[in-house]
């Protein structure tokens, strides 16, 4: 092989390679939530029945929060029930420990007004993550 084929192989290699490291270290830091799912009873953990419509009857409504860290690091997520287009609530403030995922669980009661609702998941300092909409009725 010529010094000029190797030169152009080289080149080619170095090309193909430098979107490769770009794309590594475009790896996800940032915390996520990669499911909510609701239902009104749990079985280890885990949605017996999903679903998005309850009823004062119900009781209960669990959301099954599945949380993406790849920073491993140990945080919170706030996970409140809104009323579509109302008011920002509290909620229920859950440890997220040192782990690339983790699942949790947060409890409301049924007993709210009849309406739409969201499930809404957000870290400590506000910023929205996921929501999931939900409706609640006699």
């Amino acid at each position: 092989m010529n010094a000029s084929r190797i030169r152009h192989a080289l080149t080619f290699a170095i090309v193909l390679a430098l979107p490769l490291g770009a794309a590594a270290q475009e790896t996800p830091t940032e915390l996520s939530v990669s499911e909510v799912q609701l239902g009104s009873s749990l079985d280890r953990g885990r949605v017996e029945s999903p679903t998005t419509t309850f009823t004062h009857a119900d009781g209960r409504i669990y959301a099954v929060v599945q949380v993406q860290n790849p920073a491993r690091t140990e945080t919170r997520v706030r996970v409140s029930l809104e009323r579509v287009d109302g008011p920002t609530r509290s909620g229920v403030l859950l440890d997220i420990p040192a782990r690339p995922r983790y699942r949790t669980v947060a409890r409301f009661v049924a007993r709210q007004a009849p309406g739409r609702y969201r499930v809404v998941v957000r870290t400590e300092d506000g910023t929205e993550l996921s929501s999931t909409e939900l409706t609640i009725s006699e």
